[in-house]
Order: structure tokens, then C-alpha cells, then sequence
């Protein structure tokens, strides 16, 4: 968790880096419901006094999963020679249409949205490409047809 407020103040004077919170140590809430808090903001504090203390990897967000499925049929057929053949099927990306949540919001200075999940997360690649900006998280049907010669 970092401190943006203090991450700012320090900027003013060249710093160039993240200045952690301070943790206090508490049990955190289970975190993979959008609906609930993430992380319990009473468990932290302004690192104005210092850089924090906090571990690596020390908070877990919620988990990812994703299912894909391909269906494939490949018919062979002689026209010119042998060996050749039409491929025909579908692949159905996302086929169990399940969101993927991003990690909750982690500056303490964000006294509104700190520890909520504020939106999902696309899979890294997909049909669209990776890092064209088109949303993949739902669920998207390619349909294929190839002939083999």
C-alpha cells in the first residue's frame, strides 16, 4: 500500500520514488467480491514520519482464472492431390464469461475508494491482439475455416 500524499510532498523536493504506508498489522478481509472492501483502511496509516513498513508480498488481490475452448473438425478431400483438407470450428475465448477483478486501490490518501475493486482486468492477450485497448474480458467466439493444401 502506498502513500500518495507523502509520494507528493516528497516530489517537491526531487524525490523520485513511492513512499510506502505504515501497517499496523490486523487481519485483512478475503479479497475477490467487488462489493466489499479489500483491505481495512484502519489498519494503515500516513508514512509522513518515515517510509513505512511492509513486506514483499505481504497483501494477496483476488485471483484470476480464465477458460478457453476450441472445436475443431478436419475433413480430408481430394481435389487436385492428396493431403489435402478443410478445417472448420470455433474457439470460444472467455467461454465461461467469469470477470477477472484488478487489484484494489492502494493509496491511503484515497480516503473514498481505498481497498474497493473499481474494475476488471481483460486477459493479457486475446482475439484483439495484446495492447490494442480493446476490452477482452467477455466472452468472444472466432470462428474458423481453413483449407490445407
Amino acid at each position: 500500500m502506498i502513500d500518495g500524499g507523502t509520494t507528493g510532498n516528497l516530489t517537491a523536493t526531487n524525490y523520485g520514488a513511492t513512499v510506502f504506508a505504515n501497517y499496523s498489522g490486523g487481519a485483512q478481509p478475503s479479497c475477490g467480491n467487488p462489493n466489499q472492501l479489500c483491505l481495512a483502511s484502519a489498519d494503515f496509516s500516513s508514512a509522513a514520519t518515515g517510509f513505512g513498513q511492509q513486506r514483499r508480498n505481504q497483501f494477496r488481490g483476488p485471483g484470476y482464472f480464465n477458460t478457453d475452448l476450441s472445436l475443431l473438425k478436419n475433413t480430408k478431400v481430394r481435389l487436385f492431390a492428396e493431403g489435402q483438407s478443410f478445417v472448420f470450428g470455433a474457439s470460444f475465448f472467455n467461454v465461461l464469461n467469469h470477470p477477472n477483478f484488478d487489484q484494489p486501490v492502494n493509496n491511503v490518501s484515497n480516503t473514498g475508494q481505498f481497498g474497493r475493486i473499481i474494475e476488471t482486468v481483460s486477459p493479457p492477450t486475446s482475439v484483439l491482439g495484446s495492447g490494442l485497448g480493446g476490452d477482452s474480458s467477455p466472452r468472444q467466439i472466432q470462428l474458423i475455416a481453413k483449407f490445407i493444401f
